[in-house]
């Protein structure tokens, strides 16, 4: 009888585990805003990065748009990135100037927790009837003591990311909160992703490693909070 009841509970000791959520990617096309608020300390002084940054993401034509609007501790932190993978450009616009130059990286990468994520629970958003998501957490991984990202349970939309880094450089260490309000799958208008006319300002021989990425441990690195370039 022992022997019955210990071979039933092993079943579903198993099945429970191998139903555990694994990491996983986002669909190949969506948009969102990014909603971000982010305190650090840097040469002892306490700062602040709050604003949005509208994204397009596009896995399937290979192409990325990021529409950054912060504010850095006062200073405004305005401009536009679009990436075509296919071509191998990056547009740049700021201040009324648009600069090209090479892709960040050669191939695409796909917006996808990272495998070595470990998966921390599932709950629901906004009460009983709220949003299902699972969360996931890293550990001293891109200079990031600890992270947590909640992705919705049934497509891996991205929800929420709270990040709490080490000292990097200048900078003491930081606590970064994201939101991703307003998600949608699909594009809505593909001109999101065609560079300004006239062409713009090239800037040849620019080498993909000079360029640094800082972008979240979560996902595999484009730019942007998926390492956006610095204005």
């Amino acid at each position: 009888m022992y022997a019955v009841v210990l071979a039933v509970t092993a079943v579903v000791a198993s099945a429970h585990v191998s139903a555990q959520p694994q990491p996983c990617c986002t669909p190949n096309q969506w948009e969102a805003t990014m909603v971000e608020a982010q305190g650090y300390v840097q040469n002892v002084e306490p700062k602040t990065l709050i604003g949005t940054i509208e994204v397009s993401y596009d896995f399937d034509n290979k192409k990325m748009a990021f529409n950054q609007m912060l504010n850095n501790s006062g200073t405004p932190v305005l401009g536009k990135v679009i990436i075509n993978y296919k071509e191998g450009k990056m547009y740049i616009i700021s201040d009324g100037v648009c600069t090209e130059l090479d892709a960040p990286t050669v191939d695409m990468p796909q917006q996808c927790i990272k495998a070595d994520a470990v998966f921390e629970r599932t709950m629901r958003l906004g009460g009983t009837d709220g949003l299902e998501v699972n969360s996931f957490g890293l550990w001293n991984v891109q200079g990031v003591a600890y992270g947590t990202a909640q992705m919705t349970s049934s497509d891996c939309l991205p929800v929420t990311e709270v990040l709490i880094a080490e000292q990097t450089g200048q900078v003491l260490g930081s606590v970064q909160a994201i939101i991703f309000d307003g998600v949608t799958t699909g594009i809505k208008d593909p001109s999101v992703f065609d560079p300004p006319s006239p062409p713009c300002n090239s800037i040849p021989g620019v080498q993909r490693q000079e360029r640094r990425s800082v972008g979240t441990p979560f996902f595999q690195r484009t730019l942007g909070r998926f390492g956006i370039p610095d204005f």
